[in-house]
């Protein structure tokens, strides 16, 4: 059996603290008992070996014994797209973040259906932190405040930026990829395509036939992985 993450919002330092009370309910449904071991990481790269040492429906506290701290991932490009609508961003969000993701850009951009997200709604934090323990991974999927199209062109970037156009490039995103950008299903604008050329963002297919944006995005983690993309710090 694998062994159980548990979350915190405080960092990960050696020794004993308390963990929420719904950590203590996923500690419960997971038979974990005290002496077990367990992982407990703050999403900002640090994890800690524990043990559980009380465990109640509504009460864990263990024994951090030693800590373990990985860099922010610098490598893989950013994913920006528009908002899929409803559940579709939550689906989109959890694989990102299983498929090593650094960060997910939302764009509002002419065409969108869905133009608000609040990259710090509850909501959205625990489908970060759940999906960061369903991976493994010491960070948590950056998640960054909403902006149109000029103002992500005009900002720094590192490396070759990509955008979804089935008519694209095939094949793996090359290693330098550092942007990729996913339109709304109703496509970018023609100003938009405008914008992209002039910003020398290439068009890059991810499938033969149209994706909704949620599996463009997807289609697009795992091109930028096959090209040679690693996640600094992501463990098996």
């Amino acid at each position: 059996m694998s062994t159980f993450w548990a979350f915190t919002e405080e960092p990960v330092e050696a020794g004993e603290r308390g963990l929420s009370v719904d950590e203590a309910r996923h500690l419960g449904a997971r038979r974990l008992r005290p002496g077990d071991a367990l992982v407990v990481f703050d999403g900002a790269g640090a994890t800690g070996a524990a043990r559980l040492v009380e465990a109640g429906k509504r009460v864990a506290r263990v024994e951090i014994e030693s800590v373990e701290r990985v860099e922010r991932p610098t490598t893989g490009p950013v994913i920006a797209s528009a908002v899929p609508k409803g559940d579709r961003v939550s689906t989109m969000l959890q694989m990102l973040s299983q498929l090593g993701a650094r960060v997910w850009q939302p764009l509002v951009l002419d065409h969108s259906v869905v133009r608000r997200l609040d990259p710090m709604a509850e909501r959205l934090r625990r489908l970060l932190v759940e999906s960061a323990k369903v991976a493994r991974r010491p960070w948590l999927l950056e998640v960054r405040p909403p902006m149109d199209l000029r103002s992500l062109l005009s900002a720094p970037r590192e490396g070759a930026a990509y955008h979804g156009d089935r008519e694209g490039r095939r094949g793996p995103l090359p290693v330098d990829a550092g942007l990729v950008v996913i339109g709304p299903e109703a496509g970018f604008s023609e100003l938009e395509f405008e914008d992209l050329a002039a910003a020398n963002v290439r068009p890059a297919a991810f499938a033969p036939y149209n994706l909704r944006i949620e599996t463009a995005a997807i289609a697009a983690t795992v091109s930028a992985f096959a090209g040679g993309a690693d996640e600094a710090g992501a463990e098996a």
